[in-house]
């Protein structure tokens, strides 16, 4: 991977301060590699569509910044090293989460294949290990031995309402393991209407972290969910009826 003058060709601003203050001091390398993801983004989204920000600030900030977050949360353990993440889109957050946390193994569902095929470029281009997107729902995948129960941590981003997203969610991770809801303004409402999912599920909320004690003015929340029981193998249930009919 080439290299670059971030300083003269990226103003990186207040992003890297809040970077520090998550406790990440990002390398050369990473910032490199940000740049270049960025790149990529912007010229593939031209053919695709794959995302409607397209400014560097925002990128920054509402991708990079948002995913990073997520270091508030992650275990320390490094035997704990793997990671789904669902509705993955362009790789957000799973690039990025591989980008400050290079010894996890990082693997992606989303169910539009030009955004799983734009990952796998960006994985190959930028050399990064253990990353990998598959291309198909996590409704399907969640029924296969290769991905149930074999997750440390499990996150997903705007992807659906709390109810919904435990269930999709909570058949990926191993029991005591962890999934990380991103949730926004409305996270409290959503956690009321969770009760019947988590018992039914096998989840426990463990946690709300807030990240603007630590990134002034951010917008969400992190809901740490553990995994005290297995999920009964009927769930999730098939494609679509989470959403349609959630666990309420």
């Amino acid at each position: 991977m080439s290299d670059f003058d971030i300083n003269k060709s990226y103003d990186f601003g207040d992003f890297l301060p809040n970077l520090l203050r998550l406790g990440i001091n990002p390398t050369q390398f990473q910032l490199n590699s940000i740049v270049r993801f960025f790149e990529l983004l912007i010229k593939e989204n031209n053919l695709f569509n794959l995302t409607s920000i397209v400014k560097w600030d925002e990128f920054l900030f509402r991708h990079i910044l948002d995913s990073a977050c997520l270091n508030l949360v992650f275990s320390n353990d490094f035997s704990k090293d793997t990671v789904l993440d669902i509705g993955s889109g362009a790789g957000i957050p799973g690039i990025p989460i591989k980008f400050f946390n290079p010894h996890l193994k990082v693997q992606m569902i989303d169910a539009t294949r030009k955004k799983t095929v734009f990952i796998n470029k960006v994985s190959t281009e930028l050399e990064l290990t253990d990353t990998y997107a598959y291309h198909g729902r996590a409704e399907d995948f969640a029924h296969t031995p290769e991905f149930r129960c074999q997750f440390d941590f499990v996150t997903a981003r705007a992807v659906a309402e709390l109810p919904t997203l435990l269930e999709l969610m909570l058949p990926f991770v191993k029991k005591g393991g962890y999934a990380f809801a991103m949730k926004g303004k409305t996270v409290d409402q959503e956690i009321q209407k969770s009760s019947k999912a988590l018992f039914d599920l096998g989840g426990r909320i463990s946690k709300i972290v807030d990240p603007s004690k630590v990134i002034e003015n951010y917008p969400g929340f992190i809901v740490v969910i553990e995994k005290v029981k297995d999920t009964p193998a009927r769930f999730p249930r098939r494609n679509g009826v989470p959403s349609k009919s959630p666990l309420i």
